[in-house]
C-alpha cells in the first residue's frame, strides 16, 4: 500500500494494527487491513511478500495470470507475470 501523498506522514489503525507511512513509501498489510486503508485514501499496489510467496498456479484470488503484478519484498520491486515467468517491467528480465 502507498500512503496518501497529500499528507507528510499518516498513521491509521485497521483491525487493531497500526500502520504509518510517508508518501512514496511502501507498507505491507494483510488484505483485510488493506481494504480499510484504501477507504482512508491509501493506494493498493499489488499483493506482496517474499519471492517464495509468488503465485505460481492458475487458481485462487491472486492467481498467476498474464499481467498479474506482485510486489516482491525480497527484491524490493514490483514484478509482472508474462504468462510463463515473473519479469522486471523496467527491463524485461526474468526475476
Amino acid at each position: 500500500m502507498f500512503p496518501p501523498v497529500a499528507v507528510r506522514e499518516q498513521t491509521r489503525i485497521a483491525n487493531g494494527r497500526t500502520y504509518s507511512g510517508a508518501p512514496g513509501s511502501v507498507v505491507t498489510v494483510p488484505e483485510q487491513d488493506g481494504q480499510i486503508l484504501q477507504a482512508n485514501g491509501w493506494t493498493s499496489i499489488a499483493p506482496s511478500g517474499p519471492t517464495s510467496a509468488r503465485q505460481a498456479g492458475k487458481a485462487g484470488i491472486y492467481a498467476a495470470h498474464r499481467g498479474a503484478t506482485f510486489f516482491d519484498e525480497t527484491l524490493g520491486k514490483l514484478i509482472v507475470f508474462d504468462g510463463q515467468t515473473w519479469r522486471d517491467p523496467l527491463n524485461g528480465n526474468a526475476v
